[in-house]
């Protein structure tokens, strides 16, 4: 199996990007009316950019991630904050090695892109996070935070641990 990860550039991508996602929305764990989840879903395609990961044999999309530079809070003048809005993997294809990868090319996106990202930040539902240990792991990296809010967990992890723990997971 041979991965590859394309940004959104092309109207085909973003057009791929949302069907997948659309198709794949209440697999999201988006605790929101689908109105909401859409602003989610599509917010990155207009201010930010998008990821997809396709499985070159089938040729089919397995994983989308669409994020922002800055955060709604901040205007979006807050460029060192990159804001993942949505990301998911298709069932099927849910492993370390794909996760991994993923996060690497986020990372060398956001390298590429917008040097100055400092912090990487998400939100899940409370539920996502007890049922998936990967998120514990990276509440634990040095100078990351996590909050609750409303069963909603609020995760910031400092891009230069980010990378470091992608050269140390297999």
């Amino acid at each position: 199996m041979s991965i590859q990860f394309r940004k959104c550039d092309l109207e085909m991508d973003y057009e791929a990007y949302l069907r997948f996602l659309l198709r794949h929305h209440t697999e999201l764990n988006l605790p929101y009316p689908f109105a909401v989840k859409l602003s989610f879903i599509g917010s990155p395609l207009l201010m930010g950019k998008a990821l997809l990961a396709i499985d070159e044999d089938p040729y089919e999309i397995v994983a989308a991630i669409g994020f922002n530079y800055g955060t709604g809070a901040g205007g979006y003048e807050d460029r060192h904050i990159c804001q993942i809005e949505v990301a998911f993997i298709a069932v099927a294809y849910r492993r370390t090695s794909l996760f991994r990868q993923g996060l690497r090319a986020l990372l060398d996106t956001l390298r590429s892109d917008n040097p100055s990202v400092r912090q990487i930040q998400f939100w899940l539902s409370a539920e996502q996070e007890a049922g998936e240990p990967l998120f514990a792991k990276l509440a634990r990296l040095p100078g990351a935070e996590r909050s609750v809010d409303n069963k909603l967990v609020f995760c910031s992890i400092p891009f230069r641990e980010l990378e470091r723990y992608t050269r140390r997971i297999p």
